[in-house]
């Protein structure tokens, strides 16, 4: 297969910010160990890199924490990127939608683009409940109906974990009744306080099944199934077979809540700069780590002869630090890894 080498763009074409990580519930598996005394970006500092991002070509803004709805002025920063003209999306647990409402549709007045993504893992509370407080479940189902009653149709965020994927039809159909026309899935990853949930992981086989099964999933409940690995093309015929890398490196970057710029939210021992000392620009142009991360003659094990090395560029580069010290390294759930292990 003849893979072009790949187009790195002058800058992140999507950036995503965590504002805060304050947060009104205490998830076991929490990416960012938020709290209810968490710290957040100053608004000064937020409306700085948002200026930073429009001048640089950055296209989309994610915001996250945290619970964004939390975060002190929310609403006000994303009319400021409204005001841009920059795409932008959020996620919030959900819990808080209810008692913010009306500044949704004030909202929707400057904008129809911007996009909501909901936290729920499962179609019953008990469900829903394996790593969250369960009692959040019925405030959820009624914050989506509520922002599809003002025509905000969210889309769902589901971590998997070793429950809910046995029942990813029945939470499809679920979601289809609701009619949720988009669903995220995201294998659980032991970052943050989920550290100590690492037996919790996926096998890589059942991850295969997952991924070898959404398309008839998709058919059957009229929901879009956005998972995505690099090196997913595996499970397709020869013909249709089309890598595309992680996005590290290449198209987002990450700012936490204290400033710190990331390559990955996953990698958090890979610090590549501080929002309060230096330009986005200059990171994305010069970092070491994200040069690296770039250059797939660095990757190492199977990928380093691997034929589709140019195009999928090793995998997940989070899971290969996590589960083996080096970014550089194999993405353990990679088919072609698997065989030989």
């Amino acid at each position: 297969m003849d893979i072009p080498k790949i187009y790195i763009p002058k800058s992140p074409l999507v950036l995503s910010l965590d504002l805060t990580s304050r947060c009104n519930l205490n998830c076991a598996h929490c990416l960012a160990d938020a709290s209810p005394n968490g710290a957040s970006i100053p608004q000064d500092m937020a409306i700085s890199i948002i200026d930073e991002a429009k001048r640089i070509g950055v296209k989309e803004l994610v915001l996250g924490g945290g619970e964004v709805l939390l975060y002190n002025n929310f609403f006000d920063i994303c009319k400021y990127i409204v005001s841009k003209d920059l795409e932008f999306a959020f996620t919030t647990n959900g819990t808080l939608v209810s008692h913010n409402i009306d500044r949704f549709i004030e909202l929707r007045k400057h904008t129809k683009s911007f996009k909501v993504g909901i936290s729920l893992d499962g179609h019953t509370p008990e469900l829903h409940g394996y790593f969250r407080p369960k009692d959040t479940f019925e405030p959820i189902i009624n914050a989506i109906e509520l922002l599809s009653s003002i025509n905000i149709n969210p889309h769902v965020i589901c971590v998997l974990n070793r429950e809910n994927i046995k029942q990813i039809p029945e939470i499809l159909n679920f979601l289809s009744d609701l009619k949720i026309t988009n669903i995220r899935l995201i294998p659980f990853m032991p970052v943050g306080r989920g550290t100590r949930y690492k037996c919790e992981m996926l096998s890589a086989k059942e991850f295969h099944t997952i991924l070898k099964q959404k398309n008839i999933w998709m058919e059957k409940s009229g929901v879009n199934i956005a998972i995505h690995m690099p090196w997913e093309f595996l499970f397709q015929p020869p013909k249709d077979r089309c890598p595309t890398p992680c996005e590290a490196g290449y198209v987002r970057l990450w700012i936490d809540f204290k400033g710190d710029i990331l390559p990955c939210a996953y990698l958090t021992d890979s610090i590549i700069g501080n929002i309060y000392r230096d330009k986005i620009e200059d990171i994305w142009i010069n970092s070491p780590i994200l040069n690296e991360l770039r250059d797939s003659t660095m990757l190492k094990g199977a990928c380093s002869t691997c034929e589709f090395r140019e195009g999928c560029r090793g995998g997940c580069r989070g899971l290969a630090q996590f589960l083996k010290g080096d970014y550089l390294c194999t993405d353990p759930y990679c088919p072609i890894v698997n065989q030989e292990q």
